[in-house]
């Protein structure tokens, strides 16, 4: 079995997003394929891993990132979310962390990982695979890391508990908020992402959809309000944005 990453990202395909509606709703794990060696865990399986920063498993990994990491990453570098995408991600298309030269991560030094506590949700589950069938229920499974990894798999604990040291919870419904909103997407108009964020920059002037700073100040501006500070009320107000969009192109397409 390997695990895929029908994850919000540009350039997915129609197959690609019917697979992943059909009978998963959302998997997040390393977006390079790796294998599953456990069966399958729930929240109550015991489980723990102890990280011994061996660093192992910040490299050769294609990171992908949804608009709420990507702002969680700008604001910890200081800078907008369209600054980050621009400096921080690959082709400057927000959806994917860049790497340096020798393929670890671009926030890999020497002490190891240099926005931590900003770290994505991959970074956070790991060694964990998450996924989500479509009628809402949730799964984990274990992956086989590098072959060198330093880290210690032990049965103290549980999947829960292992998720709620690691802060993942903030970011998993920050994730499945975005992918049920592709879905949306998808089940309403028939649209993948790319075909989206085309239609969107024509039909509604919203020309880069996950651009979370842009949208939101945007929207702002013209309603007269103050953008909010707090990054989960940014991250419902982007998503509701994103909502809007599929609704005026809904009325668009029927007309």
């Amino acid at each position: 079995m390997f695990l895929v990453v029908p994850t919000l990202r540009l350039g997915m395909h129609r197959e690609e997003i019917h697979a992943a509606t059909d009978s998963v709703g959302h998997c997040r794990g390393p977006y390079r394929p790796m294998t599953d060696q456990s069966s399958i865990a729930t929240g109550t399986t015991p489980f723990g891993y102890i990280c011994r920063r061996c660093s192992r498993c910040c490299q050769h990994k294609h990171i992908q990132l949804d608009p709420y990491e990507i702002a969680r990453l700008a604001r910890a570098k200081g800078e907008s979310t369209t600054q980050f995408r621009a400096a921080w991600t690959v082709d400057g298309q927000g959806t994917i962390l860049r790497q340096k030269e020798d393929g670890t991560c671009v926030f890999l030094g020497p002490q190891g990982c240099e926005v931590h506590a900003d770290r994505p949700l991959v970074c956070r589950l790991y060694p964990l695979g998450r996924h989500i069938h479509s009628d809402g229920s949730e799964y984990f499974s274990t992956l086989e890391g590098h072959p060198l990894s330093e880290g210690e798999f032990t049965k103290r604990g549980t999947v829960t508990d292992y998720l709620e040291t690691q802060g993942a919870r903030p970011f998993m419904g920050a994730a499945d908020g975005y992918f049920q909103w592709l879905r949306s997407a998808y089940n309403q108009l028939g649209l993948t992402l790319d075909t989206l964020a085309s239609k969107a920059s024509v039909d509604t002037a919203n020309p880069d959809l996950l651009d979370m700073d842009s949208m939101v100040a945007k929207h702002c501006a013209a309603t007269d309000q103050p953008e909010p500070e707090n990054i989960d009320d940014r991250l419902q107000l982007h998503l509701k944005l994103l909502y809007d969009v599929i609704a005026k192109l809904e009325v668009k397409h029927d007309d």
